[in-house]
């Protein structure tokens, strides 16, 4: 598949608080395409554009992965993920 390039964004509001995100792109060989994603809120709105365009802060990778240090039974009442499993000694 052609390298794509992002070009612009389009974002559309809907009367029940949901959004569609449509991210436009443009190939190599001069093709177009577009890509689109749904969002119920904004906050998941914001989330979506700081997956699909943004880089993350130092540390949030780790944390996606569960290497956030907040333990288990505080991490699923937070919607955090799993703790990553501790190595085991001499592993």
């Amino acid at each position: 598949m052609a390298k794509k390039k992002h070009t612009h964004t389009h974002i559309e509001h809907h009367h029940d608080g949901s959004h569609t995100m449509h991210r436009h792109f443009k190939h190599e060989d001069g093709s177009e395409s577009k890509e689109s994603s749904a969002h119920h809120t904004l906050d998941d709105l914001h989330d979506g554009i700081q997956e699909h365009m943004g880089t993350p802060n130092p540390g949030e990778a780790e944390a996606d992965a569960g290497a956030h240090g907040v333990p288990q039974e505080q991490a699923a009442a937070a919607g955090l993920p799993a703790p990553a499993a501790a190595a085991a000694p001499g592993v």
